[in-house]
């Protein structure tokens, strides 16, 4: 009986002592193991509401991310971000990672999404949310028009979800939006410009329905002259999303079309001379960059001028 246990248990320290020699040859051989369950990967530090908007009767999914410092007892800057389901990871990892480093100040992330995971669904959605006039185009399939109601979910409904379970610093209120979501980040500067402190506005889709979000821009404008607002305004573009090369009929092309890149620059120009101490205007384009490239470096980019450490 003693003999038997005397094996056994050398047959357990030889086994350790040949397991403990694997690992040391190859310290990585647990980790090649095949995991026995798979998880779904979370953003750290992040939660989501369902909202059923009583404006526009449509579903949202509201993102929510914290810093890693987050304390609940202090008030927040908070940075809403549209088309959530495709940027607020890209956003709340590069928001926090750059606090956490002190390269720009702390804040809540917002993001503004649609309960689905097929981004299919999602352009259809978006084409509705962030276009401020319908196509006027009888080819163009599906909604759209539905801009002004959704600025309003953001105002009214959103905001104040965020109010009840986050303490935030109203002082510091900041909207992101590329493309189409850069188009109703401009409609909603334009037309109720208080509703946040800062813009930063991403490739903008100046060119929808033939311009149609500029007739807003000389009463905004007057209201800048008066020192009537207070804002900051971020405007960046991908140089490739226009040509700019020596074809004369690239060029001619280009300048009859969207002009996602000389839109843009001239609404900086003209909105830079109004009244610099009311308004600051930032104008930046990324080299190399085209437009479906470009969301990180225009997010990264806002984030550092938009929250600048002190």
């Amino acid at each position: 009986m003693l003999r038997s246990v005397l094996v056994g248990v050398m047959l357990l320290l030889f086994g350790a002592a040949v397991t403990t020699t694997a690992q040391q040859a190859d310290p990585n051989a647990n980790a090649l193991r095949p995991p026995t369950a798979a998880a779904p990967v979370a953003v750290p530090r992040s939660t989501q509401y369902a909202l059923t908007s009583k404006i526009n009767g449509q579903a949202y999914r509201i993102m929510v991310s914290t810093p890693f410092t987050f304390d609940p007892a202090t008030a927040y800057p908070v940075l809403y971000v549209l088309d959530g389901n495709v940027f607020f990871g890209t956003v709340s990892e590069a928001a926090h990672f750059l606090s956490f480093t002190k390269d720009i100040a702390p804040a809540i992330v917002v993001a503004i999404g649609y309960e689905t995971d097929d981004l299919n669904q999602w352009v259809r959605r978006r084409r509705l949310d962030l276009t401020p006039t319908p196509s006027p185009k009888p080819s163009d399939a599906g909604p759209a028009g539905g801009g002004d109601a959704f600025l309003r979910v953001i105002e009214e409904e959103v905001k104040p979800l965020i109010r009840s379970r986050y303490k935030i610093d109203d002082s510091k209120q900041m909207l992101f939006g590329m493309s189409f979501g850069g188009l109703a980040a401009l409609r909603g500067m334009f037309r109720t410009p208080n509703a946040f402190s800062t813009y930063i506005i991403a490739s903008p889709s100046i060119w929808w329905d033939n311009k149609a979000v500029l007739a807003d821009e000389a009463a905004f404008s007057k209201r800048v002259q008066s020192g009537e607002l207070q804002l900051n305004l971020i405007l960046t573009s991908a140089r490739d999303e226009q040509y700019h090369g020596d074809d004369p009929k690239l060029l001619a092309a280009a300048q009859s079309g969207s002009r996602m890149v000389d839109n843009t620059s001239e609404l900086a120009a003209r909105l830079a001379l109004l009244n610099p101490g009311k308004l600051t205007v930032a104008r930046v384009i990324f080299d190399d960059e085209i437009h479906n490239s470009v969301p990180a470096a225009a997010i990264s980019r806002g984030l550092r001028l938009a929250l600048p450490q002190k």
